[in-house]
């Protein structure tokens, strides 16, 4: 289908649900709500600015940013024009992300705050542009390439054209650094992330009522083809909590139906809940125990329900969950067993990766300081 694209579907979205709840997103503790009209316009206007810019079909832009909206429609806008979105993880290891940056090299790039913005500069070519969100910090900067998200949105009308995108075309490229320290990458055509967001949608019986929860960055293949493209196939609200420090009171405050999380993710849920539990050997610890008993009786079920497992699933915000899916790594049977006790089945969606390895000119090969040791060895002997 020549319109199998994420911006195809997005405008479908727009037209055929205008005014349902796209987006909601947590700003100076205040919940925000966007819906698809809206969305679908303020792309529009995005998509004018980075034509304005001069990105062109074929071109990548560089993401740099916790989960955050902005992130996510410039990643739209970029598709829009037949370009590329690239998230890169924040968090990695200061010297990881320089050499992306530097393998990169972007001409076009979100970054969220000073910080971000100071590694793209330090890490890219002299001329790039860079778009950021959070303006604190950044007033001194004299370079001519740097835009403030809003002030660019303020300066431009609204619009609206047709997307370029293709099926058959890269919508993200994710990068990585192995262990040998060479750039890796793998690509997602729209085509492909649709298809197997419409084969979650099915399976899990998703429909616009779902309420999804965006607590990590569009930077795996997981988050790609299990949240962002069944979230544009059925059409339900994505949530963003206000930073990472913020998503679990967040995520307590909405109650989401649809969580996708890595092993990371639900054991450190785990832990939430299980410091919330008594010394097993304890009269409170023992009632725990006797209303938890899977084989209990109808009293005991109504008990552990109403005075145990609601009130645990509520600590981590899974009171209303409905869909709560793992990507990645495997959790422990003890984490599962633990979880299933809580009347929470978590369900394992994931593909097996197509990291391609780039060549050692091409992705700037940097020596690990193993590496290193080695080539002196060699020029000594």
């Amino acid at each position: 289908m020549a319109n199998n694209t994420l911006p195809h579907q997005l405008a479908h979205q727009a037209a055929t649900q205008p005014k349902r709840i796209a987006l909601r997103h947590k700003h100076l503790g205040i919940w925000h709500e966007q819906r698809w009209q809206a969305l679908r316009g303020e792309i529009g206007q995005l998509v004018d600015i980075l034509d304005g810019f001069g990105f062109k079909r074929g071109d990548t832009l560089v993401l740099l940013t916790h989960p955050r909206r902005e992130a996510l429609l410039l990643s739209l806008a970029a598709q829009w024009l037949g370009g590329i979105a690239a998230p890169l993880d924040p968090t990695l290891e200061e010297d990881t992300l320089a050499l992306l940056l530097t393998h990169l090299k972007p001409a076009f790039a979100f970054a969220e705050e000073q910080q971000q913005v100071d590694q793209v500069l330090a890490n890219s070519r002299p001329d790039v542009r860079i778009i950021y969100a959070e303006a604190r910090g950044l007033s001194a900067y004299s370079q001519m390439t740097l835009h403030h998200y809003q002030r660019l949105l303020q300066d431009t009308p609204a619009a609206a054209r047709a997307p370029l995108a293709e099926a058959d075309q890269s919508a993200f490229a994710l990068y990585r650094v192995n262990g040998e320290r060479h750039v890796q990458v793998e690509h997602f055509r729209h085509g492909e992330l649709l298809e197997e967001g419409r084969h979650l949608v099915f399976a899990e019986r998703l429909g616009r009522n779902e309420e999804a929860f965006a607590a990590r960055v569009f930077a795996t293949s997981g988050h790609l083809r299990y949240l962002l493209s069944p979230w544009l196939t059925a059409g339900f609200t994505l949530n963003f909590p206000e930073s990472i420090v913020t998503r679990d009171a967040d995520r307590r405050e909405l109650g989401p139906t649809l969580v996708v999380g890595t092993r990371d993710t639900y054991q450190r849920l785990e832990s939430l809940v299980r410091a919330r539990l008594p010394v097993p050997d304890s009269l409170l610890g023992r009632f725990i125990t006797y209303a938890l008993r899977p084989d209990g009786t109808l009293l005991q079920r109504l008990l552990g329900y109403w005075l145990v497992k609601r009130p645990l699933r509520d600590v981590i915000g899974f009171s209303r969950i409905r869909v709560p899916l793992l990507i990645g790594p495997a959790l422990p049977a003890e984490s599962l067993h633990f979880f299933k006790n809580l009347d929470i089945h978590i369900r394992t969606w994931d593909k097996i990766a197509n990291w391609r390895t780039l060549s050692t000119t091409t992705s700037r090969h940097v020596p690990s300081g193993q590496d290193a040791a080695a080539d002196d060895i060699k020029r000594v002997s």
